[in-house]
């Protein structure tokens, strides 16, 4: 684990958006200041400090002041990932689980969210702050990336304690909901893929999570979706498609229903990134 006990926000330097369409190979590299990356698509070969990490969609890596990087391997196929730079006055520390009292952030030096959830946008909200000139723009790129930390923060807490917390069957159901939401798929279908009746896996998991498998499901398709939107330039029908809903009037109900706005409204307020 890595924490930093930081009383003030963060101090934001740069962040981007790295796309390649294949064999990118990351150079080598030292900074003065706090490093964090979240990969999108593909796969980043990253060593960092001596160790090799295979960073897929999804994950993220945290490399502390003056810690160097290079790339070991060249990327195969389309990669993109997130980066930000900040730095900090305490810097980030190695920390025993056990001694995590005191600490504004705390989070392991790499680890896996959802690429299309929160995190990503919020780094996303962080890069378009990045690119205004008003203001009090440079504050509030400081709180941003200090709000990214803390939801990487918090989501990994989250991760453990509901893992723990939650029945067998509804974390095989989170799981397989998880690597198959993308595709159309009903709850038979996924009760007898996790070998369980439909009706008792309904009831047990709306019972659990106090949302029903298919707003869960929904949930999850809407984020990968706003993120499709707001970053690719798809259309409304291929973001529908791509997130598992074969009903394109149903999608924007649903987009309506969770964000208060329509999912043309959304794709027309993300407009800038800074692209590399």
């Amino acid at each position: 684990m890595l924490g930093c006990k930081a009383p003030e926000p963060l101090s934001f330097s740069v962040c981007g958006q790295l796309i390649s369409p294949s064999g990118f190979l990351h150079h080598r590299r030292c900074f003065a200041e706090t490093v964090l990356i979240l990969v999108t698509e593909g796969a980043l070969y990253l060593n960092a400090n001596g160790s090799p990490f295979a960073l897929t969609a999804g994950a993220y890596i945290l490399l502390p002041t003056g810690e160097e990087h290079f790339g070991f391997r060249s990327s195969e196929g389309s990669l993109s990932y997130l980066w930000a730079h900040f730095r900090t006055k305490q810097g980030f520390e190695p920390v025993h689980a056990d001694d995590a009292k005191g600490y504004s952030y705390l989070l392991p030096e790499t680890a896996s969210v959802s690429p299309s959830g929160r995190t990503a946008q919020l780094f996303h909200q962080l890069m378009d702050l990045s690119l205004e000139e008003q203001l009090y723009t440079h504050s509030m790129s400081d709180y941003a990336v200090s709000l990214l930390l803390m939801e990487l923060s918090q989501e990994y807490f989250r991760t453990c304690s509901t893992s723990q917390s939650l029945p067998g069957p509804v974390v095989s159901a989170r799981e397989w909901i998880k690597n198959h939401y993308f595709l159309p798929f009903d709850l038979p279908e996924l009760a007898a893929a996790i070998g369980y009746s439909a009706d008792y896996l309904s009831s047990l998991f709306k019972r659990s999570m106090g949302i029903s498998i298919v707003r869960y499901t929904n949930r999850l398709r809407i984020k990968t979706a706003k993120t499709l939107l707001s970053n690719h330039g798809v259309s409304i029908k291929e973001a529908a498609f791509s997130c598992g809903f074969s009903d394109e009037k149903y999608f924007m109900k649903v987009f309506k229903e969770q964000e208060g706005i329509s999912p043309t409204q959304y794709k027309h307020s993300f407009s800038r990134r800074n692209i590399n």
